[in-house]
């Protein structure tokens, strides 16, 4: 159940600073993505409305892109410009012009209808234009449904088994307290998604600086339509005995790094995470270490949901249990499922 009414991420703009015209799917809708000559990202129907060739295999001239099957060119806004061997260009001669906002240093497109479209529901994100922190983005191509990302995304209990090797080793006791003790994560229902805080205390081995014992607040948001933020502050150990009476640490963290995680799905069991992940621009010294345990733990996440996804495929009737430790996700399907039938009542009312 994806919403359409939602700005999805197509790439980061890096991805397409090259000039040439990009293939991106997204809610099985194919795009053409690309840059005109002014610089502006553009998105169109990947579908030349005369012989149905797709326009990603064209070619920007200028702000403009050829189909290079018969030489039929299409503006940014999606009308004809240049019909070969006709003068007179019927309004007919089209593709759909899809709504695209630059932020956080991606490209972010709106698949529903566009007179919804409102750019402040692009949730908050640290991206490659980060000054704060020193990030590095890529991507990931993923054999599974957007959705079990996105309940991974939003799964506190599983960071000690699937990354037991890298940084959930020794978090199984932590994690128990977080379910049933002082230090349970809190989770606060947001408009559009939800927000946890959870403490990892008595880290022996900061996987960061491996020297570096830690408590670490872990704060994270997850937005719709699958946007995930989070920032981890490592303190020495003991802080919450010098906390204040609003529970915030008094105290300078010893390192902060920040995770942002988008999910954007592809088309039935195919679907692209993108992320961004970099430590405080000022231990930018620790910005490989933290990309190369960051891509470590999400191809980890891969490996299973992937697996995951088999196991669905070959048993579709049987349902899935839903468990304590689930909390969080419970909470944001029922913005979800709020959100989808607003989104039915306003397509019945138009």
């Amino acid at each position: 159940m994806y919403l359409r009414n939602c700005w999805y991420l197509a790439g980061w703009r890096s991805d397409f600073a090259d000039g040439q015209v990009h293939a991106v799917t997204i809610l099985n809708e194919p795009l053409a993505v690309y840059v005109t000559g002014h610089g502006k990202a553009v998105a169109l129907e990947d579908r030349c409305p005369h012989r149905a060739a797709p326009l990603s295999k064209g070619r920007r001239e200028g702000d403009d892109i050829r189909c290079m099957y018969h030489g039929i060119m299409f503006g940014p806004d999606g009308a004809c410009t240049e019909l070969p061997g006709q003068p007179v260009i019927p309004p007919s001669v089209c593709v759909r012009s899809y709504l695209v906002e630059e932020r956080h240093g991606g490209v972010w497109v709106w698949m529903g209808d566009a007179a919804l479209a409102d750019p402040s529901l692009i949730p908050d994100f640290i991206g490659p234009d980060s000054e704060e922190f020193a990030i590095t983005a890529s991507h990931l191509d993923i054999a599974a449904e957007g959705q079990l990302l996105i309940d991974n995304l939003l799964d506190v209990s599983h960071a000690p088994y699937v990354h037991e090797a890298t940084f959930g080793a020794g978090d199984r006791k932590t994690i128990q307290m977080q379910i049933e003790g002082e230090h349970q994560a809190v989770t606060t229902r947001l408009a559009r998604g939800v927000h946890i805080e959870r403490w990892h205390v008595g880290r022996q081995k900061n996987p960061y600086v491996p020297d570096m014992p830690s408590d670490d607040l872990v704060i994270n948001e997850v937005n719709v339509p699958g946007v995930f933020t989070l920032r981890t502050r490592c303190y020495a150990p003991g802080v919450q005995q010098r906390c204040g009476a609003d529970g915030i640490p008094a105290e300078d963290p010893i390192l902060e790094r920040s995770v942002g995680q988008v999910v954007t799905p592809v088309a039935p069991g195919r679907c692209k995470l993108f992320f961004a992940v970099g430590p405080w621009a000022r231990r930018a010294e620790l910005k490989q270490r933290v990309f190369d345990i960051a891509c470590e733990a999400f191809q980890e996440d891969e490996a299973i949901i992937e697996a995951q996804q088999q196991i669905i495929d070959k048993t579709p009737d049987r349902p899935m249990m839903t468990l304590g430790m689930d909390g969080p996700l419970v909470r944001y399907m029922n913005i979800v499922r709020r959100l989808k039938k607003e989104e039915e009542g306003e397509a019945v009312a138009a």
